[in-house]
Formats: structure tokens, sequence, C-alpha cells
């Protein structure tokens, strides 16, 4: 082989070297990059996910007034109602339960 050649030949090696010290350079930028938006896109999801579930704790909650609303309501009249009741009937119901009790008992 001539001097040319293998002069040649080892500017070719050098070449072919630093094109893989490149291509391994850029293969890891992107894969930085890529770590990078995977994160990115985790923490997304994340956000989402607990913006989806306030929402529903939200809608569960206002679901839960909804259905609670007229309950609540018709105990706070029952609840009047009887704190209203006039102090004779409460002694009829009074003395009936006493009847009651003492007849049933026999004392």
């Amino acid at each position: 082989m001539s001097v040319d050649a293998i002069l040649q030949l080892s500017d070719a090696e050098k070449q072919a070297e630093e094109l893989m010290n490149k291509a391994r350079k850029k293969i890891q930028l992107e894969e930085e990059e890529s770590e990078k938006r995977i994160a990115q896109f985790k923490a997304e999801q994340l956000d989402q996910e607990e913006s989806q579930k306030k929402a529903l704790r939200r809608k569960n909650e206002e679901e839960w007034q909804h259905i609670k609303a007229p309950i609540v309501e018709d105990t706070k009249k029952q609840i009047n109602q009887l704190q209203n009741i006039s102090p004779e009937i409460r002694k009829k119901a009074q003395n009936l339960i006493i009847n009651k009790v003492v007849n049933e008992h026999g004392n």
C-alpha cells in the first residue's frame, strides 16, 4: 500500500470516529429530551387527574347536598311540630303512655 492510501485510510477512520461520536452525542441529547418530554407528560397527566378528582368530589358534594336538603328540611319541620305541641296534648300523651305501661306491667 502506498503512503497516500494509508493516510487516506487513516483520515477515513478519523472521520468515521468523529461521525460516531457526533451520532452518540445526538442520541444522548435526544434521549435526554425524550426523558424531559416524558416527565412533562407525566406531570400534565397527574395535574389532569387531580383536576378530574376535584371535579368529581365537587359533583358528588353537590349531589349529596341536593339529596340531603329535602331530608334536612323535613326533619326541621318535624322537630318544629313536635316542639310546638300544646301542653294539653303533651299531658294526654303522657297519661296514655303511663296507663299503657301500668296496664301492661300490672303496677
